[in-house]
């Protein structure tokens, strides 16, 4: 099956079968009974209006940063990437505290990295985009970056997470 495909039946079932129930449990609490056509009506219905509403926009944010073909990872919420740079930690903490994007986001840092966390916004619940230094070889550093959102159960991120990751790669390689 297709990623694509994989997303919107998932986003399908994660959708539109809880406001299924939902929805008959609200109908036997007012005393109307159980009707299976009822179920199987909201469920569908509002489980394909969700999953073509979110899945395309999703979609559509993952074409604006460049994706041309659509994978498990790239369709995912939790990016994760290896940059190797010559930026020690604390010149890399310097760096990053220089962009005006990235300044604005909590920074932590910790005993093998940064921690960043970013606030809501109308696409996610906030971020928490973790800078690991894994290697160092010759004054060449190695760091895993990840990026993820707060709120565990997200589907969709509209592609929040893989720019917050092309972000910070762009401020360690002095891209514009």
């Amino acid at each position: 099956m297709k990623p694509l495909t994989k997303l919107y039946l998932k986003t399908f079932l994660i959708t539109g079968i809880p406001y299924g129930l939902m929805m008959i449990g609200i109908d036997l609490l007012n005393g109307d009974g159980f009707n299976i056509w009822k179920f199987l009506f909201l469920t569908f219905f509002f489980g394909i209006g969700m999953s073509l509403i979110l899945v395309t926009l999703h979609k559509h944010g993952l074409k604006k940063l460049g994706i041309q073909e659509f994978t498990d990872e790239n369709l995912g919420v939790r990016q994760t990437k290896s940059i190797k740079t010559n930026l020690g930690k604390t010149e890399l903490f310097n760096k990053l505290k220089s962009d005006p994007v990235i300044r604005t986001m909590k920074m932590i840092e910790t005993e093998n990295g940064i921690t960043l966390k970013t606030g809501m916004t109308w696409k996610s619940f906030g971020e928490e985009i973790k800078i690991i230094h894994k290697s160092e070889n010759n004054s060449n550093f190695e760091y895993q970056i990840s990026s993820n959102p707060k709120l565990k159960y997200t589907i969709v991120d509209y592609g929040k997470n893989l720019q917050n990751l092309n972000s910070i790669e762009n401020v360690i390689k002095n891209i514009s």
